[in-house]
C-alpha cells in the first residue's frame, strides 16, 4: 500500500530523472545514474511489498523513513544535472559576500579563530547535523507516534525541496571553488578527521546555496518547538554552532547561511502544502 511519503519520493525521482535526461550531455555517467535510480526504485517497491507481508519493527521503521535514509545520495547527485540553465554561480555568491561584509567570511573566519580547540568545536558543530536528524527521527517516530507520519513527511519533503532547488542552482561552495591554499581546511583533534572523511566521500561540488544544513536544522527546530520544548532548548546551541561551522569549515559562503535561514520557513510551508494535497490523503494499494 502506497502512502503519502511514497508519492513524495516517486514524484521527486520522476522530476529529477527528467532533469537528468535534459542534462544528459552534462553527466558523463548518466547511464549509471539512471541504473542506480532503477535499483533504488525497485528496492523501495520491495520494501513496501515485504512490509505488507512481514511484520517487523526494523522493516517498519525503514519503510516509513526511507526517503530520509536515501536523501544523502540525492543530495550529492545534483551536481550531475544542475547546470542546464546556468553555469556555476559561485563567483556571484562571492561578490555578494564581499558587498555585504567587505571581506570573505568563509576565508577569514578560520584564519582569525585558528586554535585547534575552537576548530574542534566547529567541526563537531557541523557533525551535529547528523545527530539532529537522528534525534528528530527518533523523537518523531517513537515519542510523537500519532504525529509521526506528518512530521516525517514534512521533514523528508523539506529535504527534497532543497535538493530540487540545488538541481537548478549550481553552486559548489568555498571548499571546492577556491584554490589552495585558500580552500585548505583548519586542523583540529578528532572531528576534523571525521568531517574530512565525510566531505571526501559524500560531498560533491554542489548544493552550496542556500545551506540545507542550516535550513534543515531550523526546520527541525520549527517542527519540534512546541511538541518537545525540552529538545528545542537543548538543540538551539547545537544549531547555532552548526550555523557558524558551515562558514568556518568552508562548506558555505556567508550568504548561503543567510539564504538557509530565510528559506527554511518557506520550505516548511511548501512541505505543509504538499502534505495537504487532496489526492495524497488516501493510501493506495500497490
Amino acid at each position: 500500500m502506497l502512502k503519502k511519503i511514497d508519492y513524495l519520493f516517486f514524484g521527486y525521482v520522476l522530476i529529477t530523472t527528467i532533469l537528468l535526461l535534459i542534462s544528459w550531455n552534462q553527466a558523463p555517467n548518466a547511464a549509471e545514474l539512471l541504473t542506480t535510480r532503477v535499483i533504488i526504485v525497485v528496492g523501495v517497491l520491495g520494501i513496501v511489498f515485504f512490509y505488507n507481508k512481514v511484520k517487523n519493527s526494523i522493516l517498519e521503521l525503514i519503510r516509513n523513513i526511507y526517503p530520509i535514509i536515501i536523501s544523502g545520495y540525492f543530495y550529492s547527485e545534483t551536481v550531475f544535472y544542475n547546470k542546464f540553465i546556468w553555469d556555476n554561480l559561485d563567483q556571484k555568491l562571492i561578490d555578494l559576500d564581499q558587498f555585504i561584509f567587505g571581506f570573505q567570511p568563509s576565508l577569514v573566519f578560520s584564519e582569525v579563530f585558528s586554535s585547534k580547540l575552537f576548530s574542534e568545536l566547529m567541526y563537531f558543530g557541523y557533525f551535529s547535523f547528523y545527530l539532529l536528524i537522528i534525534s528528530f527521527v527518533v523523537i518523531a517516530y517513537y515519542k510523537l507516534k500519532e504525529e509521526s507520519s506528518e512530521l516525517i513527511f514534512k521533514f523528508a519533503a523539506s529535504m527534497l525541496l532543497f535538493y530540487l532547488f540545488f538541481g537548478v542552482f549550481p553552486a559548489a561552495g568555498p571548499q571546492f571553488y577556491f584554490p589552495s591554499p585558500e580552500k585548505d581546511l583548519p586542523v583540529a583533534f578528532v572531528f576534523d578527521k571525521i568531517m574530512h572523511f565525510i566531505q571526501t566521500n559524500a560531498e560533491q561540488p554542489t548544493a552550496a546555496f542556500p545551506s540545507s544544513h542550516v535550513g534543515i536544522s531550523i526546520i527541525i527546530l520549527l517542527l519540534l518547538r512546541r511538541r518537545t520544548p525540552l529538545f528545542f532548548k537543548i538543540a538551539i546551541p547545537f544549531v547555532i554552532i552548526l550555523i557558524l561551522s558551515t562558514v568556518y569549515i568552508k562548506a558555505h559562503y556567508a550568504v548561503d547561511v543567510i539564504g538557509g535561514i530565510i528559506i527554511a520557513p518557506i520550505i516548511l510551508y511548501l512541505a505543509s502544502i504538499l502534505y495537504r494535497i487532496p489526492f495524497l490523503n488516501k493510501d493506495t494499494k500497490l
